[in-house]
């Protein structure tokens, strides 16, 4: 029983030495069935992966980069792509049958990863950090939302399908008054039941329930 309590104790000691896991993050290819990556710019740390997913459609996915961080790749139900982000920079990308290039620059179906220096602060500790709220729920397609946090910290909405699969995203500054807030027009989407999660500098600290009439 000694050896095994010291066995376990040295594991956990071991354990607090090891990096933070990198995340991973989902780039969805041709949400609501058109011609977009989305998020169509995604901000990382170094060592984080960035999947892509196939939602719809036909989309050769060809790295921008000098020298091509991935050889092209067509997403598809059967191919979901995932890629290591090591170095600092941005890194942009296009989809080939679905942008064009105009004055050295493509335009239409585009994307960029930029990935930090270093990585940002840590959200704020649990019992301190922002709130979320949003009125009506249950909504008919019209929603407004207000937040209340403390400046220094990146915030949006991410509003997810019952398959996970993201709707909306919206960016919130921390200055957003409690009486006006944002408005966001949901009426092109489906009834149902949806989750709302509250991101700070990118990472899920809430979830709550919105229902669609």
């Amino acid at each position: 029983m000694r050896f095994f309590t010291y066995f376990f104790a040295l594991a956990l000691s071991l354990l607090t030495l090891l990096p933070a896991a990198a995340k991973v993050y989902d780039v969805q290819v041709g949400l609501n069935g058109n011609n977009n990556y989305s998020p169509a710019d995604l901000t990382i740390n170094p060592g984080d992966q960035v999947r892509f997913v196939w939602v719809s459609g036909t989309h050769p996915t060809v790295s921008d980069s000098p020298t091509p961080l991935w050889a092209t790749f067509v997403p598809s139900s059967s191919n979901t792509q995932v890629i290591t982000f090591n170095q600092a920079g941005t890194f942009p990308y296009h989809c080939s049958a679905h942008a064009v290039l105009v004055n050295g620059t493509w335009v239409g179906m585009i994307g960029s990863i930029t990935v930090r220096t270093t990585p940002l602060a840590t959200a704020p500790a649990q019992g301190t950090g922002p709130v979320l709220s949003y009125y009506p729920n249950p909504t008919r397609g019209q929603l407004t939302v207000q937040l209340a946090a403390a400046a220094g910290y990146t915030y949006k909405m991410r509003l997810s399908n019952v398959l996970g699969r993201e709707v909306r995203l919206l960016a919130l500054p921390p200055s957003v008054a409690a009486v006006d807030g944002i408005p966001l027009d949901l009426s092109g989407l489906p009834a149902g039941l949806y989750f709302c999660s509250l991101l700070v500098n990118d990472k899920a600290v809430s979830v709550t329930r919105l229902t669609v009439l």
